[in-house]
C-alpha cells in the first residue's frame, strides 16, 4: 500500500463517534487536499472495517445507494440527518457552534 494511502486510512480510522468531515477534509487531513476521490475510491475499495458512514460529500449529502445504512448508522451517533444530507453532527464540518 502507497504511503499516500496509509496517511488517509489514518485519518479516517482516526474519525470518532458523531464526527462527520468531507471526502475533502479528509485528503487535506492526510496532507493531499486535492485527492478528495481518492478518499471516496479507499473507502469504496478497501477491506479493512473503516467508519465509512462518517465521511461524506461537503454539502453533507449521504453515499448514493447505501443512504439508509448511513442514516441509520449516523444517527445512532447522534448525527442529526434529513432529505439525504447531515444537517448537524457533534462534532466535525457540521457541528454548530457554541453560544457564549
Amino acid at each position: 500500500m502507497l504511503d499516500r494511502d496509509q496517511r488517509i486510512i489514518a485519518v479516517i480510522q482516526s474519525l470518532r463517534e458523531g464526527e462527520v468531515v468531507s471526502y475533502g477534509d479528509i485528503a487535506a487531513d492526510a496532507g493531499y487536499p486535492k485527492l478528495c476521490r481518492l478518499v471516496g475510491s479507499l473507502l469504496a475499495g478497501s477491506e479493512l472495517d473503516l467508519p465509512w458512514w462518517r465521511v461524506v460529500n461537503s454539502s453533507g449529502r449521504l453515499v448514493p445507494g447505501s443512504e439508509m445504512d448511513q442514516t441509520q448508522l449516523l444517527r445512532s451517533e447522534g448525527v442529526t440527518v434529513d432529505g439525504g444530507r447531515v444537517r448537524r453532527a457533534p462534532m466535525g464540518r457540521f457541528s454548530q457552534p457554541s453560544r457564549s
